[in-house]
């Protein structure tokens, strides 16, 4: 790990933090906008799975279909799936819907990223072939107060078999009165008043599609006693939206301010302490001469004379001790480190670990300590917030649990990123590459973030293709166990490494 305190490497590394700190920035300012807002809308079988759908069926007999619908457009919508049937003739596109009356009204009210499967029972009472059963997409327009055709639509071909014994058709499906359409318009536009308001309109949307449910059975009482509970919950929640917003904005300002102060008191601390940190941690290592020369003036002079005056010199010694080749400990810490990067001097452990766990937790494996505990704290954000989110985000009155989940969830973003654009190349490159002078500092940390960008990927591609699926459990688990062992492999073979270095000078 000592590769991290070569200077290139620590000026790519401040880029990259300027840029990521830039694009926090502008994601905080951008937090809950929706640069391209769309709906979905989806036809899945009898399973509720793309595919196995019936072909053929029985006129009178229902069967069984599920209707997809998504929200990704940055607010509440109220859908309505209508559908219809048609023939080969039939007219249907983005632009127009089909012309004829619908055979089923299936509504539903979505929060922003929301999405649900929605069983239906379709019964068709004609018998005929190739009958078009198309699933048209509108939704509630604010504006004109009324739905409109949003261009969404799904069809399914399939063929109507004659009853074995007649059947009656039933008249048309029951619409829903002025009144209560009025009254369902009117709860939608509190749900979109109080989210407007930064408010969490979970609770709200339930309610409005168990009044809708109700509406559609005719159970108009037991709808309109929900109804009043949705608008009774309007001033409540528009409240604590803005009580919330407020928080949100103070806390965000906040972190990022004591992000950037941290991020700039750490460079400039270890900007100037980070060599003196080395030598802190090398301090018992005995120093050895080895020849050449850096032009470094008297500060190799002084290595030379004191390496070659006693023959047990410690870093301690150059460094801060009885022979500092400096006044400032500072440049004295780094002057070393340049002369044992340069192959002037070399420094050794006078009781390196003799076993392979011994080695694991010693500070030659800084590497291996440091990448496991990033990842497992990667790991317990990933896990924490989404546990927490259902808890936290339904807290409408708690606005604090708001903004620490907010905190949580940066905290999460940057973590995550690390363990997904980093580790898995820098575990693979350290395996690969266990010897310090295989490869230079700036080449570990490009290979280190290529090779990530080409393990991530490939993992999941094989994860689509075992039961687990490219879930998050599943994915997290891979990427964890796959990160492990690569870090695991590369602590042997520097193990080996080190093993074989001290046998050879024994010999």
């Amino acid at each position: 790990m000592s590769w991290i305190f070569d200077e290139e490497v620590l000026a790519v590394l401040a880029a990259i933090s300027i840029v990521a700190a830039a694009l926090a920035c502008s994601q905080a300012f951008y937090a809950g906008r929706v640069i391209e807002p769309f709906s979905e809308l989806g036809l899945l079988g009898p399973g509720g799975k793309i595919g196995d759908y019936p072909k053929e069926v029985v006129a009178g007999s229902p069967f069984r279909l599920n209707v997809y619908v998504g929200n990704h457009e940055g607010k509440a919508m109220y859908y309505r799936v209508l559908v219809k049937v048609g023939d080969k003739s039939s007219v249907v596109n983005a632009s127009i819907p089909l012309s004829s009356e619908p055979l089923m009204d299936i509504r539903v009210v979505l929060g922003h990223n929301a999405s649900r499967v929605i069983p239906v029972n379709v019964t068709l009472y004609e018998p005929a072939s190739n009958v078009r059963l198309v699933f048209e997409m509108w939704v509630y327009n604010e504006t004109t107060g009324d739905f409109s055709y949003y261009g969404r639509w799904n069809q399914l071909w399939i063929n109507v078999t004659k009853p074995p014994l007649p059947i009656s058709q039933p008249g048309q499906i029951g619409t829903l009165s002025p009144d209560v359409e009025s009254r369902l318009a009117e709860a939608y536009l509190a749900v979109r008043r109080a989210e407007g308001a930064g408010g969490d309109v979970s609770e709200m949307v339930n309610l409005l599609n168990s009044a809708i449910e109700c509406a559609l059975n005719g159970k108009l009482s037991e709808a309109e006693n929900i109804l009043s509970r949705v608008f009774a919950l309007e001033p409540e929640v528009t409240e604590a939206g803005i009580q919330a917003g407020r928080i949100r904005l103070y806390v965000t300002a906040s972190g990022l301010a004591v992000a950037a102060a941290t991020c700039v008191g750490l460079f400039l601390y270890l900007r100037s302490n980070i060599w003196l940190i080395w030598a802190k941690a090398h301090r018992d290592w005995r120093v050895t001469w080895s020849g050449g020369n850096r032009n470094a003036g008297g500060c190799e002079r002084k290595v030379r004379d004191a390496v070659k005056s006693s023959n047990c010199v410690t870093v301690g010694d150059l460094v801060g001790g009885s022979k500092s080749i400096a006044q400032d400990a500072r440049v004295a810490a780094r002057e070393l480190y340049m002369m044992v990067k340069a192959g002037v001097v070399k420094i050794a452990d006078p009781n390196p670990p003799s076993t392979f766990p011994a080695y694991l937790l010693s500070r030659y494996n800084v590497g291996f300590i440091s990448a496991l505990l990033m990842l497992a704290l990667g790991v317990i954000c990933i896990y924490s917030t989404e546990s927490s989110s259902q808890t936290l985000l339904s807290a409408s009155s708690q606005p604090l649990l708001h903004s620490l989940f907010t905190t949580l969830t940066f905290i999460r973003y940057v973590v995550g990123s690390i363990m997904v654009l980093f580790l898995p190349g820098y575990s693979l490159v350290e395996a690969l590459y266990p010897g310090e002078g295989e490869l230079s500092p700036l080449e570990r940390l490009a290979l280190s973030i290529g090779l990530s960008l080409a393990l991530v990927p490939l993992t999941g591609l094989i994860l689509n293709y075992t039961p687990w699926g490219i879930r998050l459990n599943s994915t997290v688990t891979a990427l964890a166990t796959l990160i492990t062992l690569l870090l695991l492999a590369s602590a042997y073979r520097k193990f080996t490494l080190m093993k074989l270095r001290a046998s050879a000078k024994g010999v």
